[in-house]
């Protein structure tokens, strides 16, 4: 067994590594270097410049990099090679013709491309330079730049031929890399811009070839990688993304991928999942996802309209929960644990929720780091402790916690979610019912036999409220514990908090409630307000708020002469 992330070593000197520039020219059919640089090729697949992409590229001009330089990080080495970075000067150059930043990017480029070989990174097993998602990201950016730079003068022929080697290097090694198919977003990023890669380089001998390997890996990856509601097998709506975007950009240059019905159902659960503030959840190391370009790329590509999610439903497959009901949008986790190459991107807790209302975010998580070299991210980000969940002190959260989902209810006026899962010593039980009739809230119970904490973060600090916990700016929720806990505590963390105004979701604070007893048993109700609290009384069977009076039995609700009833007797 190797000690290799992906495939052993298989970079080839002569066809990848260093491509000389005759070899390279006998591959494009000419002579001279001249003859090849007008960009004679269908357009790559790239968003449309920014404004604001001016001003980042002149932050750029005359700045020093040190490509070898440890100091961005473990995990950030990796991504400061795929040159992302350099991209504001490729989009500036697009809106101004300026040839300072072709100037630029030739300098960096060139940099680049002299030290690449010495690159070495702190991940055993696997090389910073030519692994799969550089060897993609690099080729998206490069083949950009290549459409949109060729006949400046600035930009050099040294560096212009650097470049198309950087891209045929890279395609055959990634012909060569994924010649079979293994899980993860890896993969079916790298074969989405292969595949890419091999339509917009049709000129190139070995574009039929390279189409082949990457046509084959896609329709596996939609098949075998993307669950049946169309979620992404890593339940991260980050990487689903990143996935998606991959599909879209191949089924821009190659339309038959539009027709396979995950392709839809790719769509379709982004959309299940957003928020009426327009963005998903950062769950799973996830950051927050603003679809709606992303929805529109789909739509054009698929001739239709992709309609907003309504109603409460089951990602049956992804196993999240969703209840909506007004701006009101809840989203239960109730997964497994999924393994990745490198690392799993799944977080250490089950039977988790996050809820928003008003376009904002009200009982948050953690999500995802701003970086895998983060030093919390093992001991916030992705623990226990950063999600709405119960959290049993001086256990380990185990990873075959085998999460299930045991009742889900979508009715007139309540909506309500049962479930459970082992990934603590004891089975851990939760019933959420969220009653939609207005005013709406969420009664939560759990049952564990082991002392717990029942926890939950919002977006402001936390205030007593008559018999519980406010938050102490609107939106916002007041949560009022049935059963009165043997000990109150408060706490915070860092997480990204979206801001619907922007469509930014930079990172902020977020403030953790924590009601700890002895018999780990809760039952706490949980009320969205806007602007301030609502007054409300909880009992073990009635709730009181707004003037109306609800009484709970183990599978009914009922409301002035309303009645609803959910599984069992």
């Amino acid at each position: 067994m190797g000690t290799y992330v992906e495939k052993p070593p298989h970079v080839d000197q002569a066809r990848m590594r260093h491509i000389t520039d005759e070899a390279l020219l006998a591959e494009l059919g000419v002579t001279t270097v001249a003859q090849a640089r007008p960009w004679r090729r269908p357009d790559p697949v790239w968003p449309q410049p920014r404004p604001e992409d001016v001003a980042e590229a002149d932050r750029l001009i005359g700045t020093e990099v040190d490509f070898l330089d440890k100091g961005h990080g473990r995990s950030r080495l990796y991504g400061f090679h795929y040159l992302r970075w350099m991209m504001p000067l490729v989009s500036a150059y697009a809106q101004t013709r300026d040839p300072r930043y072709a100037r630029e990017w030739d300098r960096f480029f060139r940099q680049w491309y002299a030290s690449r070989d010495q690159v070495e990174g702190d991940w055993p097993g696997l090389d910073v330079v030519w692994y799969s998602l550089g060897v993609s990201s690099r080729s998206m950016h490069v083949t950009r730049a290549l459409a949109v730079l060729s006949t400046e003068p600035a930009l050099s022929d040294e560096c212009w031929l650097q470049m198309m080697k950087t891209v045929l290097g890279g395609a055959r090694w990634a012909a060569e890399e994924h010649d079979e198919f293994r899980h993860g977003n890896w993969q079916f990023a790298t074969v989405c811009e292969l595949l890419h890669v091999a339509r917009v380089f049709a000129d190139l001998p070995e574009s039929g070839q390279w189409a082949e390997v990457a046509r084959a890996r896609i329709l596996e990856h939609l098949e075998r990688d993307v669950r049946e509601d169309g979620g992404h097998h890593e339940r991260s709506p980050g990487y689903h993304g990143m996935c998606l975007g991959g599909v879209q950009r191949a089924a821009s240059v190659d339309p038959d991928l539009v027709a396979h019905p995950r392709f839809r159902a790719m769509h379709d659960w982004l959309v299940s999942l957003t928020t009426s503030g327009g963005w998903v959840p950062h769950l799973q190391d996830s950051g927050v996802v603003w679809p709606a370009e992303m929805v529109r790329t789909g739509e054009r590509l698929l001739g239709e309209a992709i309609a907003p999610a309504e109603g409460s439903h089951a990602l049956e497959d992804s196993a999240y929960t969703i209840f909506r009901a007004g701006t009101l949008h809840t989203v239960i986790n109730h997964g497994p644990y999924i393994g990745h190459e490198l690392e799993p991107h799944s977080h250490h807790a089950a039977l988790d929720f996050v809820l928003s209302g008003w376009g904002v975010p009200l009982a948050w998580e953690a999500g995802g780091p701003p970086s895998y070299d983060d030093p919390g991210y093992y001991d916030w980000f992705q623990a226990t402790r950063g999600h709405n969940t119960l959290l049993v002190p001086g256990e380990e959260y185990t990873e075959d916690r085998r999460a299930a989902r045991d009742l889900f209810h979508a009715g007139e006026h309540v909506d309500v979610f049962a479930g459970h899962h082992h990934g603590y010593r004891a089975r851990h039980d939760r019933r959420i019912v969220f009653v939609r009739s207005e005013p709406s809230y969420w009664l939560i119970t759990d049952a564990i036999d082991a002392e717990a904490i029942w926890l939950l973060h919002g977006t402001s600090p936390w205030v007593e409220h008559g018999g519980g916990y406010a938050s102490s700016q609107g939106p916002g929720l007041l949560v009022v514990p049935v059963e009165p806990p043997d000990e109150v505590t408060f706490g915070s963390g860092r997480a990204r908090i979206p801001d619907p105004e922007t469509a930014t979701a930079p990172y902020g604070e977020i403030h953790s409630l924590g009601l700890r007893r002895r018999d780990g048993r809760f039952t706490v109700a949980v009320f969205p307000f806007r602007d301030a609290p609502p007054e409300a009384q909880a009992s073990p069977s009635t709730i009181s708020v707004g003037g109306v009076t609800d009484t709970f039995t183990a599978h009914g609700w009922a409301r002035d002469g309303l009645a609803e009833h959910w599984g069992g007797r």
